[in-house]
C-alpha cells in the first residue's frame, strides 16, 4: 500500500487484522471441543503415546484435526492480507527500515502457519492408517512451523508497528503499549508452554482427560 491508497482498501485491511485474531481463537476452541478423549500425544511423546493417540477414536482425531487446519488456514490467509497494511502503517508513520521488517516477520509468520495448517491437515487424512514414522514426521512439522517460529516473527512484526506507534502517536497511547505488551510476551510464554510439554514436566493430565496434539498450544 501506499500513502495514497483509498480509505475503503485501508479499512479493509484493518479488518483482517481481526479476522485474523477471531479466526486464530476459534482455531483452538473448535479443536479443542471436538479432541477425542485419550492419551496426550505431543512430539517429545514416546511410540507407544503416539500410536495411542492415533487409534483411540480415529473419527473425532480426523474431525479436530481438519477443523483445527481449515482454521489455522483461514487465519494465516487473513494475517497476510493483513500485512501490507502494517507495512503501510510503519511506511508512513515510520521509517522504511522498520517497514521492511515488518513486511518480512509478517509474510515469514504467515507463511509458516500455511506450512503448519497443510501439515496438520494431510495428518488427518491419514490417520492411523500410514507409518508412524510418517505421522510423526507430519506432528512434528506441524508443530515446528506453528509453533515459536511463527508466533516469534508475528512478534517481531507487532513489536516494530508499537514502537512506530507510540513513537509517532499514530494511535491511542494504550494501544502502542498492548501491542508492546503482547510482542513481549509471545516468545517467552511460548517457551514455557514447550517446555511444560516435554517428559517430565508438571503438565500431566488426569485420567480420562480430553487432550490432543496441537501445534500451537
Amino acid at each position: 500500500m501506499s500513502p495514497f491508497t483509498p480509505p475503503a482498501r485501508r479499512s479493509a485491511g484493518a479488518l483482517s487484522g481481526v479476522l485474523y485474531a477471531v479466526l486464530f481463537v476459534a482455531g483452538l476452541v473448535a479443536g479443542g471441543v471436538t479432541a477425542p478423549s485419550g492419551p496426550f500425544a505431543t512430539p517429545y511423546s514416546g511410540d507407544d503415546v503416539v500410536r495411542r493417540y492415533l487409534a483411540a477414536d480415529p473419527a473425532a482425531l480426523h474431525r479436530s484435526l481438519q477443523l483445527t487446519a481449515l482454521f489455522q488456514m483461514l487465519s494465516a490467509l487473513a494475517l497476510l492480507a493483513f500485512v501490507p497494511w502494517l507495512t503501510d502503517f510503519v511506511g508512513r508513520h515510520g521509517t522504511a527500515v522498520r517497514a521492511g521488517v515488518v513486511r518480512a516477520a509478517g509474510t515469514a509468520s504467515g507463511v509458516l502457519l500455511v506450512l503448519s495448517a497443510s501439515a496438520g491437515w494431510v495428518l488427518s487424512l491419514l490417520g492411523s492408517a500410514t507409518d508412524l514414522s510418517v505421522s510423526r514426521a507430519l506432528m512434528d512439522l506441524a508443530f515446528i512451523t506453528g509453533a515459536a517460529p511463527a508466533i516469534g516473527t508475528l512478534g517481531l512484526a507487532l513489536w516494530q508497528v508499537s514502537r512506530t506507534a507510540r513513537g509517532s502517536r499514530a494511535l491511542p497511547a494504550w494501544l502502542s503499549w498492548t501491542g508492546l505488551v503482547l510482542a513481549d510476551t509471545r516468545v517467552p510464554s511460548r517457551i514455557r508452554e514447550r517446555s511444560s510439554a516435554r517428559p517430565g514436566s508438571a503438565r500431566t493430565p488426569g485420567p480420562g482427560s480430553r487432550t490432543r496434539w496441537c501445534p500451537r498450544c
